[in-house]
């Protein structure tokens, strides 16, 4: 019959509503351990966070490479000839430190933690 609706269609219409899905913003328990020396976990997480952050670089500067050469503004191989001044040598040393405390956060947090535990 062409008005009545099939059976289950509301159903289903439920299902597939998009739905508005609030993460929380701050992580509850503790970091999840996978191996017996929680230091295996830390390297884990070390590595995990360096791939990410390598990851998402390659990307950025593959896109400026590309768009650069297209552009026409500079040749092709010319990010490989470029050596720094002293400025930029001082700000890429800034930026290396930063990311240095970003990776090895995890660190701190542990050895904050084995403090507070500790007698």
């Amino acid at each position: 019959m062409p008005g009545k609706p099939r059976p289950g269609a509301k159903r289903r219409a439920a299902l597939s509503a998009p739905k508005t899905v609030r993460l929380p913003r701050i992580a509850k328990g503790s970091r999840p351990e996978f191996y017996e020396d929680p230091a295996i976990d830390q390297l884990f997480a070390i590595v995990t966070a360096l791939t990410g952050e390598i990851s998402v670089l390659f990307d950025r500067v593959d896109a400026l490479e590309r768009l650069l050469t297209q552009a026409r503004v500079l040749p092709a191989g010319a990010v490989e000839a470029y050596v720094p001044d002293r400025a930029a040598a001082a700000i890429r040393g800034e930026r290396r430190d930063e990311l240095l405390r970003r990776v090895f956060a995890v660190l701190e947090l542990y050895a904050a933690r084995k403090a507070a535990s500790a007698p």
